[in-house]
């Protein structure tokens, strides 16, 4: 396991001129744009590349090679969850630093006590790693990014839907929003947490059987 996350540190540091234009970009949109915008850009694009180190172990035939190594499939499945979090979990913590940093040269500083909510951005954008990494296994990275904008197309659709079929009204989520906002900080992150793990666990079954009915 230690050694495939070294293996994916490296792969995503041979795109350090990449990742250099968007660490200079956070720091310009830390500064210049208000709210925790910085912490969400951060934590989701640490998690897409996080996932796309699978692009890497695909090309040029290298799952071949990989699997030949003595870890089993299960391993590199794990591997790759455990890494996504990670990624994100540091781009979080940067982003979080950036954030505050900035409300401070802004002389309006950061209340301690949106930590909670703030902590929330991880497990709500590593649900998109509970997504990405099983399209990815099952159509590879070009495929994978058609059948994602389906999803989320599917999702617009049935979200106009809602709307068009309650006459415009927003009541329809009113509801739930509520509900959110009558709860404590604490208790929304425990929530979402448990929903992340749920997400987690489902998917990492679902990536583990496409991986081992994969051929090389």
């Amino acid at each position: 396991m230690r050694g495939l996350i070294e293996k994916d540190l490296r792969l995503t540091l041979t795109r350090k001129q990449t990742i250099l234009i968007f660490a200079v970009m956070a720091v310009f949109m830390s500064m210049s744009i208000e709210g925790t915008f910085i912490i969400g850009y951060l934590t989701m694009l640490a998690a897409i590349i996080a996932v796309g180190t699978i692009s890497y172990d695909e090309f040029d035939n290298g799952f071949a090679f990989l699997m030949t190594l003595p870890f089993d499939r299960k391993t590199y499945v794990r591997e790759k969850y455990l890494f996504s979090l990670m990624m994100a979990a540091a781009a979080w913590l940067i982003g979080t630093l950036l954030y505050f940093i900035s409300s401070l040269i802004r002389r309006s500083p950061a209340d301690p006590s949106e930590l909670p909510m703030l902590l929330a951005f991880i497990p709500v954008l590593y649900m998109s790693v509970t997504v990405m990494i099983p399209l990815q296994l099952k159509y590879g990275s070009e495929k994978s990014r058609v059948v994602l904008f389906l999803i989320f197309g599917i999702i617009a659709v049935l979200v106009f839907g809602v709307s068009g079929i309650t006459g415009g009204s927003s009541d329809a989520f009113a509801g739930p929003v509520q509900t959110l906002d009558r709860l404590s900080p604490a208790v929304v992150l425990l929530f979402l947490t448990a929903v992340c793990v749920l997400a987690s666990i489902a998917s990492y079954i679902a990536s583990v059987r496409i991986m081992e009915k994969k051929e090389f």
